[in-house]
């Protein structure tokens, strides 16, 4: 029997391009140090006086009984990536990992290939697994997690612009936002995350996911020639917006080198592992 198309719908697949920064970002406590600051400003011990960053600081307390908490948001990441050991009640995307390794070692393995004998059949490879991925991801991206995407992509736009103020770079004698994140999360909350390679996934998953969202309608098609990626090709730059073939290559090379330390998969990288939780890297999601 002839096997039914998947339906794969770009707008769903981009709502997951959200939410998975977001569960990146969540490894790097972006979320828990922007409350931290709220706490420590509200207490009168942020050393920021009255201006911008200080009415911004004030705005983000009053509106955060309209947002996510952190148990929603990391069930939410449970719901549609597999990620993390939150409650959810069985409804855990648990093909998530195995699908995303796939697919990023078939992009791989096709951008390496030089024989033009293996290029048909790693080109077919490629397709399969897209398609695949992107079938999960569209199945996961619609409903509530559609909404939920977009709010956090407005919370994540608002703490990066908060965090990126030149008051609150002073007050930790920080030159951007990514060290606030660093000295907050190290000084208030117990440690931090090796900011780099956190980015680094973030970054390029995002990248990837929205090459997926592009490419949907060509990935549900009969076609086994999505991917065409000449040697010399460079990368466009343009990233989680319209990330061309080449985009997509260094997004996964990107990916898989950070994912990987001294020769083994770092720790929470287990696909098919109800805790798989990738340590990543960031569009807005871009970072």
């Amino acid at each position: 029997m002839k096997r039914a198309r998947p339906a794969l719908d770009a707008t769903s697949i981009r709502a997951m391009q959200s939410i998975y920064a977001a569960a990146m970002l969540e490894e790097l406590k972006l979320f828990q140090v922007a409350d931290r600051l709220v706490e420590l400003f509200q207490s009168g011990t942020l050393p920021i006086a009255r201006g911008v960053a200080g009415e911004q600081l004030y705005r983000y307390a009053k509106t955060s009984r309209d947002r996510l908490a952190a148990a929603d948001r990391r069930t939410l990441y449970a719901r549609t990536l597999g990620i993390g050991g939150h409650q959810t009640d069985g409804r855990r995307n648990r093909d998530f990992g195995d699908l995303w390794m796939r697919f990023l070692a078939s992009v791989a393995a096709l951008a390496r290939q030089a024989s033009a004998t293996d290029l048909t059949r790693l080109a077919e490879d490629v397709h399969r697994a897209g398609r695949d991925l992107a079938a999960n991801l569209s199945a996961h991206g619609n409903g509530l997690a559609y909404y939920a995407a977009r709010e956090l992509h407005t919370q994540i736009e608002l703490i990066t612009e908060l965090l990126s103020k030149a008051e609150i770079r002073s007050a930790y004698g920080a030159r951007d936002l990514w060290q606030v994140v660093d000295k907050v999360a190290a000084l208030e909350l117990g440690g931090a995350s090796n900011i780099t390679r956190q980015r680094t996934m973030a970054t390029a998953g995002s990248a990837i996911i929205a090459w997926l969202a592009r490419r949907a309608r060509d990935l549900a098609g009969p076609s086994r020639l999505v991917l065409k990626v000449p040697v010399s090709a460079r990368p466009s730059g343009r990233g989680g917006a319209r990330p061309s073939d080449a985009d997509l290559v260094a997004a996964c090379e990107q990916w898989l080198s950070v994912a990987v330390v001294d020769g083994e998969r770092s720790p929470g990288h287990s696909p098919g592992d109800p805790t798989w939780s990738p340590r990543p890297v960031t569009q807005q999601p871009t970072v």
